[in-house]
């Protein structure tokens, strides 16, 4: 054989193995992340670490593709894609998901959590374990309980510092009987529109205000078409993140592990990532020109005496049982 023949046929050789090893190394199990938020946002930041997670895990055989801003669509949609299988997973804000089981409305009570810890021991207890069971009957499976810190209200009107501040005020709620009967107490006019619509609706005036927490706030710059920013938090919000129990159930035994690893990986992650950007997010906002106030224990006092009534309403429609065991978390 010439030497000419010989170096093709190394070649060709070499051609053929680093094809087989590229075929060997290409992603058995290629999933979905879908998410409303900016990829500043904790839940991208530790969406994408996830994602690096799960390659390493898996080596090489699991990939996930990180989808921001809506691409596939809000929280809604994201949430049926999961249950027909068309989207693997992503983070489902709890006010969405009680349109498929109730009682996850447990968290969306105005003032229930009178402090952070409160509201860890209920996500990490036997309230989110109860509705994690509940769930997964309808396909869906939580994962990882994501939080989003304390929600907040922004208006380009006035500080809020009581009820009275928020008479006739149109305000932005998310599509949620709760959130929509407790600001009506308040004195507002309750606008539900989906998150994608919010800012075009703040920068047209079609609403003057909306609630959510910092962190969405800032990283949606929801800030730039507001004025005030008055830290009621009202309610702790809850993110958690969801994966299809339909595609789960169709992984090996041991790439479910691994999921479920990544579960925990992403809760402890994603905890850590908000904590770490709250304040400084705020910080910036306050640098750009928006008002910041925060309510004395005297005046959140009179924003739960109106709130009051959302408790009777709503409470057979969670279970009086799951919404006394959510309060006994402040004990």
């Amino acid at each position: 054989m010439s030497f000419k023949k010989s170096l093709l046929f190394v070649s060709l050789c070499v051609l053929l193995l680093g094809l087989a090893v590229g075929a060997e190394a290409a992603p058995k199990y290629k999933m979905k992340y879908a998410g409303v938020g900016s990829d500043t946002h904790p839940n991208a930041k530790a969406a994408e670490e996830l994602a690096k997670f799960l390659a390493e895990k898996s080596n090489g055989e699991m990939e996930l593709t990180i989808f921001r801003n809506a691409q596939l669509g809000g929280d809604r949609q994201a949430a049926e894609g999961m249950q027909i299988g068309t989207i693997e997973m992503g983070v489902i804000g709890s006010s969405v998901l009680m349109s498929f089981e109730p009682k996850i409305g447990v968290f969306d009570f105005p003032f229930l959590f009178k402090t952070e810890a409160a509201a860890y021991k209920a996500l990490d207890g036997e309230v989110g374990d109860t509705i994690r069971q509940n769930l997964l009957k309808k396909g869906l499976r939580i994962l990882a309980y994501g939080t989003n810190g304390y929600r907040h209200m922004t208006n380009s009107r006035n500080p809020i510092y009581t009820p009275d501040d928020l008479k006739g005020l149109k305000i932005r709620t998310m599509e949620n009987p709760i959130f929509v009967e407790t600001f009506k107490l308040m004195g507002a006019s309750p606008t539900p529109m989906s998150f994608g619509e919010l800012f075009t609706a703040l920068q047209q005036k079609t609403v003057d205000a909306q609630e959510n927490p910092i962190l969405l706030i800032y990283t949606s710059k929801l800030y730039e078409v507001q004025k005030y920013i008055s830290k009621t938090g009202h309610v702790y919000a809850v993110a958690p993140l969801v994966m299809s129990e339909r595609y789960f159930k169709s992984l090996p035994k041991e790439y479910q592990e691994i999921m479920l690893e990544a579960g925990k990986f992403f809760e402890r992650r994603q905890r850590e990532l908000m904590h770490e950007n709250e304040d400084a997010f705020e910080q910036a906002m306050k640098a750009a020109g928006i008002e910041v106030n925060e309510l004395t224990p005297e005046q959140k006092d009179a924003f739960i005496a109106v709130c009051e009534p959302v408790y009777e309403q709503f409470e057979e429609k969670v279970g009086k049982e799951l919404l006394e065991l959510a309060k006994r978390a402040n004990d």
